[in-house]
């Protein structure tokens, strides 16, 4: 559907480019072209922005186009766990979270936000990784009172409502929840939340952060830790 969505967009271009679409609109009264605002907004909306993903689940599609751009890139292992957005231009930008883990003796494997770049030929390739500095926190095998990644990265009610009761104090900063990360069952809840984060001032930049909520048993919930994206 994105390849269509490209292919579309790129023709549009190209023949406006070239002067043969004309859009015939009537002035408003107050002398400002309406429909003319309407079109550019869409194409503006449409064109060079990035879209927030409908749903962090990871489809098929995206677990392929993951799978074939790193074989590219040797010496790590790739797992996608949320699925961010994606921004059209002449083919589709991905934005993914994923699971890094290199491949050498007694290394960490770590988060990470991932970059894919799609070809209208459909061609794929890693353009960008911006790290967190957060390891993971989950086993190989499950480990009793361990963290462990949720069967969906899309935020439950529990996990939504703890993150509200945790932000109630929190100023400065706005966080949206974007996807569940991990969770672990103690005297309470843990929860690894991957949120956008964007300073409270004005043309303040949106990035990622990791927030860590803990909720006890009585349903209080407070942060425990933020790991920004780190930023070259």
């Amino acid at each position: 559907m994105k390849k269509l969505i490209a292919l579309v967009v790129a023709a549009v271009i190209l023949v406006s480019a070239a002067g043969c679409i004309q859009i015939n609109v009537t002035p408003a009264s107050n002398g400002e072209n309406e429909t003319q605002t309407e079109v550019k907004d869409i194409i503006d909306e449409i064109l060079g922005g990035w879209n927030r993903a409908e749903s962090p689940v990871i489809t098929d599609e995206i677990r392929e186009m993951l799978k074939k751009a790193a074989q590219e890139k040797l010496g790590a292992n790739y797992t996608a766990v949320a699925y961010l957005g994606y921004q059209i231009v002449n083919g589709t930008n991905h934005a993914i979270l994923c699971r890094i883990a290199p491949v050498v003796p007694d290394a960490k494997e770590h988060y990470a936000i991932v970059y894919l770049y799609e070809e209208l030929s459909g061609n794929v390739s890693i353009t960008e990784v911006k790290d967190f500095e957060a390891e993971t926190n989950l086993s190989d095998e499950p480990v009793m009172g361990g963290w462990t990644e949720p069967e969906s990265p899309e935020m439950t009610e529990e996990a939504q409502a703890a993150f509200e009761k945790a932000m109630e104090k929190l100023l400065g900063v706005n966080y949206v929840p974007v996807a569940l990360v991990e969770n672990q069952v103690v005297s309470g809840m843990n929860y690894c939340i991957l949120c956008e984060s964007t300073v409270v001032y004005p043309g303040a930049e949106t990035s990622y952060a990791l927030v860590y909520i803990y909720q006890d048993t009585e349903g209080n919930a407070e942060i425990t830790e933020i790991i920004s994206l780190t930023e070259e």
